[in-house]
């Protein structure tokens, strides 16, 4: 795969020694909770195949190995894979989401956390993450809503915001539409984060999340999270 100086795919290379860092700890943290709490069995992951797609610094990689999880962190991002493969001892592979390399079926689970709206075709790379998934696993993803892009830009071109890159967020019905394209069946899609997170009152907003989350209201919302299945029976690994 070439990569090109000041490739936009690559800006979260650009910024990996410091990603973490710039993080918002609610965000990252109510992200792990819903993952991992609401829309998987944690339970249920040990020794299951997952895939972190666009695992970034590590955070899902490192949860998904500690509930059992037999994980392979994936990141178009050298330095990110690294990183995260190192902290949470699992593989690490280099990749971009529209073009993962891995056999058909090749995992139990996909996670993609905030990776989709980075790359030029976001339908493509949800095709991709069902494309190696074995039939009757799960496909998790979280991603910005489509209604805030505008904002989003905005305060990035403010500097209100330290991110930057390829940003091509999803519409509620694209994101669906996608899903059904692959071949998956959607069995939850819900909203969160009914105001910016900046903003504060973590705990009012984890309440209008769990209350509001699959409501009509939940379209509205600043992110978006679904889950969905590979029709057919579980493979032999």
């Amino acid at each position: 795969m070439m990569k090109r100086r000041n490739d936009p795919r690559l800006f979260y290379e650009s910024i990996a020694d410091r990603f973490e860092g710039l993080d918002h700890p609610y965000d990252i943290a109510r992200r792990l909770e819903l993952v991992f709490g609401e829309l998987l069995d944690p339970g249920a992951l040990r020794g299951r195949r997952l895939l972190d797609a666009g695992c970034g610094y590590g955070a899902f990689s490192r949860l998904a190995a500690k509930h059992g999880a037999k994980v392979v962190s994936c990141d178009i991002a050298t330095t990110l894979v690294r990183r995260a493969s190192e902290t949470a001892s699992t593989l690490g592979v280099i990749a971009d989401a529209c073009a993962l390399g891995f056999r058909d079926g090749a995992f139990d689970v996909v996670i993609s956390s905030e990776m989709v709206e980075h790359v030029e075709r976001p339908a493509e790379a949800v095709k991709e993450l069902a494309r190696v998934l074995q039939p009757g696993g799960l496909l998790v993803i979280t991603t910005p809503n489509r209604v805030w892009q505008g904002v989003v830009r905005l305060a990035s071109r403010l500097r209100l915001r330290p991110f930057h890159g390829l940003e091509n967020f999803l519409r509620w019905s694209e994101l669906d539409l996608a899903c059904v394209a692959s071949g998956l069946r959607i069995l939850t899609h819900i909203g969160f984060h009914a105001w910016p997170f900046q903003f504060g009152f973590p705990d009012l907003s984890r309440t209008v999340d769990r209350r509001f989350g699959a409501a009509r209201f939940a379209r509205l919302m600043i992110n978006q999270a679904l889950v969905a299945r590979k029709p057919g029976s579980p493979q032999s690994a």
